[in-house]
């Protein structure tokens, strides 16, 4: 990903008609900033004519916050690792798994005989 080097970069994320406001404008005048984020959705706050954050409105980060979490690789992995687990939590599975602890994974011929799946 391309860092947002400049005002132009944001701008094309949020539109032109999204406020800009610098540091020292947020610091000296953080009500009029919040006034601005109800009615614009955010604000993009620059330091030294430079894009340094954006504050947005508290609904727009829940909905970010959910939308990345749906798409955390962690969150995949863990509820496969979920889905499997609960797998062995049967009696085929259970069986698979004494079978792998005796000293091996079970022929095909056993596991049709088990009734246990194929990986």
């Amino acid at each position: 990903m391309q860092p947002l080097r400049n005002i132009e970069h944001v701008r094309q994320l949020a539109g032109d008609d999204t406020p800009v406001r610098s540091a020292s404008e947020v610091k000296s005048g953080w009500s009029g900033i919040v006034r601005e984020v109800v009615r614009h959705g955010e604000v993009i706050v620059t330091h030294h004519g430079r894009p340094q954050a954006v504050v947005v409105d508290v609904e727009a980060y829940a909905d970010l916050v959910r939308r990345a979490n749906a798409n955390d690789p962690l969150e995949v992995l863990a509820a496969e690792f979920d889905r499997r687990f609960a797998a062995l939590d049967t009696p085929a599975g259970a069986s698979r798994l004494r079978s792998v602890a005796a000293g091996g994974i079970p022929s095909p011929a056993r596991r049709r005989r088990d009734g246990l799946r194929s990986r």
